[in-house]
């Protein structure tokens, strides 16, 4: 067990690759590096907002932390034990206390099962959890904490919003008492009305339950709501990190500041100038990625050092790690200090 002062979660140079395989003798051809050398750490109690373009590597990181994808190498420590090298009979134990919500509450939810169903089945498949005589008034409870009506648990998902199907989620996440959610794209196929009371909740509930999140979106205004720190994805690398106030405030990575350069200001006319930064070309292949600095082949900043040299992970501007040869306050920023 880890000591008060440990990450509950502490990922170590995770490297999770799939392998791409010849159409003639179905021999491996290549692979898609979808999680390259990713390390980071999340207290007890904190959010970790996780973010990127899409093909950056979130998802994969997140299925390999929970276990549902294979890791080629690395550390997965979860409460001071390294989930990938557990025996398999404690190795089920530790992932009860590991959940993960995911993104589309339409296909997220057995449709031939009520809801009741799909919130006890956890303890079907996780027995002792929760007495059997007590599974009818423990959904009515996780329904209610939800904000769920507790009378509907005899119904089944498209008797339901898309809004509620995700409380439903939320509920069956619950269901095994974890200490570690994984938020998957929680709240991006909501309206955004309806965000806003998922993500209250979920804070709610990180207060009430004292939760852990690891929660990955692509929307930067919901990350700045919710997450205590911040890590930028990209192609499979995390290229900053920090607090959500040092992130937003003062970003160092070019990255980074192209994707806070593009998030809308809701009163633009009242709001100071700012640079928008168009990035060009598109994310490259992680079956071949560039060499070097994987952004360099759409940084504006990029010289010769950037293709030879790959940038690690470390403070080099500011008060937090970015992975940047050539990091720069941006002009808002330095203008501050």
């Amino acid at each position: 067990m880890s000591s008060p002062t440990d990450p509950l979660l502490s990922v170590r140079d995770l490297r999770t690759s799939f392998p791409i395989r010849s159409s003639v003798l179905r021999r491996k051809a290549g692979a898609v590096q979808a999680v390259s050398g990713v390390s980071f750490d999340l207290p007890a109690g904190r959010t970790l907002g996780l973010v990127g373009e899409s093909g950056s590597g979130k998802t994969t990181l997140a299925r390999t932390v929970i276990g549902l994808e294979p890791p080629e190498s690395g550390q997965v420590v979860f409460d001071g034990q390294d989930l990938l090298t557990l025996p398999p009979a404690e190795l089920r134990q530790a992932r009860r206390q590991i959940q993960m919500i995911f993104q589309d509450p339409y296909a997220s939810l057995n449709p031939r099962l009520t809801v009741e169903q799909i919130i006890s089945e956890a303890w079907l498949i996780s027995p002792g959890v929760v007495p059997r005589d007590r599974w009818a008034a423990e959904v009515k409870d996780l329904l209610a904490r939800v904000g769920l009506n507790p009378d509907h648990a005899d119904r089944y998902p498209h008797q339901f919003s898309g809004g509620q199907r995700q409380r439903v989620g939320i509920a069956r996440a619950l269901a095994l008492r974890p200490r570690l959610v994984i938020c998957d794209e929680a709240v991006s196929a909501l309206d955004v009305s309806v965000q806003a009371q998922v993500l209250n909740l979920l804070v709610d509930l990180q207060q009430e339950l004292g939760l852990s999140f690891l929660f990955i979106a692509h929307d930067l205004s919901v990350v700045r709501h919710i997450s205590d720190e911040v890590a930028v994805m990209y192609l499979g690398k995390v290229v900053e990190t920090g607090t959500t106030a040092q992130i937003f405030a003062a970003p160092v990575h070019p990255y980074t500041q192209a994707l806070l350069s593009a998030v809308p200001v809701p009163r633009p006319w009242a709001a100071p100038p700012r640079q928008q930064i168009l990035l060009k070309g598109d994310i490259p292949s992680p079956v071949s990625p560039p060499s070097g600095c994987r952004f360099r082949t759409r940084c504006w900043k990029a010289q010769d050092r950037c293709a030879t040299e790959e940038p690690a992970l470390a403070v080099r501007l500011g008060e937090h790690s970015s992975a940047c040869h050539f990091p720069e306050l941006p002009v808002a920023a330095a203008g501050a200090r």
